[in-house]
């Protein structure tokens, strides 16, 4: 379910403030990126959204770009068929009936698939995506809305069956490269584990990708931080996207590690087979 865009005339600066409270939660790791950017169209015009969101201008970009998305498909569902009525939801938050005309006039009525995200979900860049362990009811999310191809998975630990069976059903392929998180005394990620990782991640072949460990947090946020220096973003840049999602427990050690992590030989890698730049 694409939540409908809804653009105001008036914004009275109640809205503004909500949208400021939304961002600080945001920046808190308490909601996700997509949340964000969906509650924002919701309640402010794209003038009021850039107001917001002067000081983060890539994840300006990002609602930019989503809102884009958004209004496409919107267009592309209404263009397909003159005789369809959709509704996301009621007054009430509640799914709403289709109505549908088929070709011999009569009428059907359904109600929509409803899709959730995984907790901790988030875009990363292009068709690379974020979240902590994907659970059964996230499933159709995966593979409708986001229609991935293949999911990274960064726990040694296998798959439920129940959970397998549902993915394989859509034919997304599954990498696993199980690794320990970096903690205190001696744990620490490989480097060759990661640049492995790495390599599954950045390769086009394999896009939409989602990345993914237990809570969404340390691994897969030591992965998220090494694909941004392959982006050349600053380490304060680096370790503000870690902390927001490692809230309320973020460990120096993976910030350690995302410095220290030697990027050279995934360059090359990555050069030899055109992968970079990295396309948002």
């Amino acid at each position: 379910m694409v939540l409908p865009v809804n653009t105001p005339n008036d914004i009275d600066e109640n809205a503004k403030l909500d949208a400021h409270i939304l961002l600080n939660k945001y920046k808190k790791g308490n909601i996700t990126q997509t949340i964000l950017a969906e509650k924002l169209r919701l309640t402010l015009r794209i003038t009021e959204i850039e107001d917001v969101l002067k000081e983060d201008p890539e994840l300006l970009e990002y609602v930019k770009k989503s809102s884009t998305s958004t209004r496409n498909r919107t267009t592309n569902n209404t263009s397909k068929s003159h005789n369809t009525v959709n509704r996301d939801t009621d007054h009430n938050g509640n799914p709403e009936l289709s109505v549908e005309n088929d070709n011999n006039g009569s009428t059907t009525a359904t109600t929509p698939d409803i899709v959730y995200p995984p907790e901790n979900f988030s875009h990363v860049v292009g068709d690379i995506y974020r979240s902590s362990y994907p659970r059964l009811e996230n499933v159709l999310f995966l593979a409708k809305h986001l229609k991935l191809k293949s999911i990274l998975v960064l726990i040694p630990e296998d798959y439920p069956q129940e959970l397998l069976t549902q993915i394989e059903k859509y034919n997304i392929k599954i990498f696993q490269v199980g690794m320990s998180g970096n903690k205190e005394p001696f744990v620490n990620i490989p480097n060759d584990l990661l640049t492995k990782a790495l390599e599954i991640v950045i390769n086009p072949e394999n896009h939409p990708i989602l990345i993914h460990c237990n809570r969404g947090k340390h691994r897969t946020g030591c992965i998220v931080g090494c694909i941004r220096k392959l982006q050349n973003w600053s380490l304060t840049m680096i370790f503000d996207e870690y902390r927001r999602f490692a809230f309320p427990k973020a460990r120096a050690l993976d910030q350690q590690f995302i410095e220290m992590y030697d990027i050279g030989e995934i360059i090359s890698i990555a050069s030899e087979n055109n992968w970079l730049p990295i396309k948002w």
